[in-house]
């Protein structure tokens, strides 16, 4: 088993910059922000509209 190896100072400092530099030039925002959404507009009421013509039937057939 080995033991978790601690970054040096050299590379702590360095980290610390490389977060600096990228605060300075606006590259330190959330990535998940800028992710589009999964579906679209037009799929979510395509489904939206299915399931709502499967619930009526279920209920024609049932009652």
């Amino acid at each position: 088993m080995t033991s978790p190896v601690s970054p040096t100072p050299d590379a702590s400092r360095i980290d610390a910059q490389n977060r600096h530099i990228a605060q300075e030039a606006g590259l330190d925002q959330d990535l998940e922000s800028q992710v589009p959404p999964r579906y679209g507009a037009f799929t979510v009421t395509t489904l939206g509209v299915i399931l709502v013509l499967m619930v009526a039937a279920v209920i024609w057939i049932i009652i």
